[in-house]
């Protein structure tokens, strides 16, 4: 992709307590995608030892024994001490890349004090509205967090060369926050490590819809539950996840299926006979209007076209994602209307949009053409 002339030494790296599998995979993928393309892109998870998950881009604290952190204390302590020396190996790193993309950590001192004293370019990484979706918690904790994050996010953002958002309505927050609308800024949409299948179509007459998530608020698994009991159609709805309890005295009604944890193998069987894949109905909770979810991404590898609530990245001309109401009738209606499309031909054209690979070229070329 480059020559010797005309290349850029990336670290992408993150550092969790405990961190997530989700995260951890899509940091996987954009590694296995900088390997493809050939690019000097670096990708780390800094994590205590013994954290569990067997993932390339892990890199182990020798301090923190993620076996140890048993209560509040031992995590506070935990964090401190991890925060700290994420940032001291983040220095080590300096003269060996020319750029750091960091994801962005909320009410974080030793970031702010990293940025300020760094000599290369640092560009922070975001995911979500930080300060509206710290005050979801509600009550004091939420207010306490969502305070902190608000006032130290607006010393620290400014410090950054330039923000990289997952939406452009990300990106658009960060530059409010940090007080710079004209800030050096990229979109970098979730992207998966495409694999090409021999997609099975077993869709029958009843319209099946494909809900795959943890079920966060955001979610809006009420909200769909809710458009459930107000349906008297046919049709099945299959439930992948683990239904919060305030919940489950609604997932009686014989039209849902639930499965509880399903493994990627399992969930592709699934979804051969299902007519549409379920995005999220409630984003309006962290007060977001556009997302990326990975979720999405894998729907439409599998040949599903999408239906949720709110804007995805691809654009309105984008065929196979709808934004609609939380409504059965219209979720039904936008299946019928995908009913006599192929699943192949949904993965194949969405390829493009999603593949990681492609996605990752366009921010690298992006941020080469800037440094």
């Amino acid at each position: 992709m480059e020559n010797e002339k005309n290349k850029l030494r990336v670290l992408h790296a993150a550092a969790l307590l405990r961190p997530l599998s989700g995260i951890c995979t899509q940091m996987d993928w954009e590694l296995d995608a900088a390997k493809a393309l050939g690019i000097e892109w670096k990708v780390k998870m800094y994590c205590p030892k013994n954290s569990t998950g067997n993932f390339c881009v892990m890199h182990f604290d020798t301090e923190v024994d993620a076996e140890k952190l048993s209560n509040l204390l031992s995590r506070l302590i935990g964090w401190i001490q991890l925060r700290y020396g994420y940032h001291q190996w983040l220095k080590k790193q300096e003269d060996n890349i020319d750029i750091y993309l960091l994801r962005y950590h909320v009410h974080d001192p030793f970031q702010y004090w990293f940025v300020k004293r760094c000599k290369k370019p640092v560009y922070f990484v975001h995911h979500t509205l930080e300060v509206p979706e710290l005050a979801l918690g509600g009550g004091i904790s939420g207010w306490l967090k969502s305070s902190l994050e608000s006032f130290i996010g607006k010393k620290t953002i400014p410090l950054a060369r330039g923000i990289v958002g997952v939406t452009q309505e990300i990106v658009d927050y960060e530059r409010g926050r940090a007080e710079e609308p004209e800030k050096e800024s990229y979109v970098y949409p979730n992207g998966i490590c495409y694999k090409e299948q021999n997609l099975q179509d077993r869709r029958g007459s009843v319209p099946e819809l494909l809900f795959v998530a943890n079920f966060a608020p955001w979610h809006g698994l009420d909200r769909l539950l809710n458009a459930v009991e107000k349906s008297d159609q046919e049709f099945i709805l299959h439930l992948v996840g683990k239904v919060p309890n305030k919940l489950k005295d609604k997932i009686s009604d014989s039209r849902i299926r639930v499965h509880g944890h399903l493994s990627n193998k399992k969930i592709a069987v699934l979804s051969e006979q299902c007519w549409v894949g379920l995005a999220s109905f409630a984003l309006d909770r962290k007060n977001m209007k556009q997302a990326c979810p990975l979720k999405t991404r894998e729907y439409l590898m599998l040949g599903l076209p999408v239906y949720g609530d709110h804007n995805d990245v691809f654009g309105a001309e984008f065929p196979y994602y709808k934004k609609g109401v939380c409504e059965i009738t219209d979720i039904i209606d936008y299946g019928y209307r995908m009913r006599g499309t192929p699943k192949e031909a949904i993965s194949r054209y969405a390829k493009r949009f999603i593949d990681k690979k492609n996605i990752l070229s366009g921010l690298y070329k992006a941020l080469l053409a800037s440094n």
